[in-house]
């Protein structure tokens, strides 16, 4: 037997199992960029409801901490209008947002998994036209219940939250008030279809339905 004909078997069996290892990997850190629209009615204390629509674009980092378990962060940009609010009339706000996540798959089968969730967010907007000003910055706490269905490279989800905004509304200039905002209506019903594009690729299509409407994309890579 030629000599190098060992050496070269043995390299092609390191990267055959390197690729099926790579083709197997189910958990590690991910990288999520996500755009999304989201929209809601708040209602200002002593006021009626106010339609909101807010738009992120973000970064989410995501990690398996343990059996079933996921922690991650978020954070990135934000852009709210409104309709019925006098105090942000002809306003688009700007500002942040930044939170952290949590995902249990505490049911997991063949193809099936059924998973809680919770998260909360921390977000910031203002504008200021002719003289007035406007500022928001409110708290998100949110959980959910979420069940997944895999058909080889595709990935349904379904799932039912409770969203709760805490927050303020400071206004400045010929309207000068500061109250409290939260959202009217608290339930979503909501639908995800992940696209695994490779062993560690990921892009989702979602779309929301009750008190939040909205949809969004992301793009995700594990590592």
């Amino acid at each position: 037997m030629h000599p190098r004909i060992p050496i070269t078997v043995t390299l092609l069996i390191l990267a055959l199992a390197q690729t099926a290892a790579a083709q197997t990997r189910t958990v590690g850190p991910e990288l999520e960029v996500y755009f999304k629209r989201e929209i809601s009615d708040w209602r200002p204390q002593g006021a009626g409801k106010v339609e909101t629509r807010i738009n992120r674009v973000g970064v989410l980092v995501r990690d398996h901490v343990a059996e079933g378990l996921w922690i991650g962060l978020h954070g990135g940009y934000l852009g709210l209008t409104q309709s019925g609010n006098p105090a942000t009339r002809g306003m688009n706000l700007t500002g942040w947002h930044l939170g952290t996540s949590a995902r249990w798959r505490f049911l997991h089968a063949e193809n099936l998994s059924v998973s809680l969730l919770g998260q909360y967010t921390y977000n910031e907007a203002d504008d200021a036209v002719g003289g007035q000003n406007t500022a928001y910055d409110w708290h998100e706490y949110g959980a959910g219940l979420e069940t997944a269905v895999r058909l080889d490279r595709v990935r349904l989800r379904l799932g039912i939250d409770y969203t709760a905004v805490d927050g303020d509304e400071r206004t400045r200039g010929l309207i000068r008030d500061t109250r409290s905002i939260s959202e009217d209506e608290a339930i979503s019903a909501r639908a995800a279809l992940d696209l695994l594009v490779d062993a560690t690729g990921r892009i989702t299509f979602q779309v929301e339905a009750g008190g939040r409407r909205g949809a969004g994309i992301w793009f995700a890579r594990q590592f």
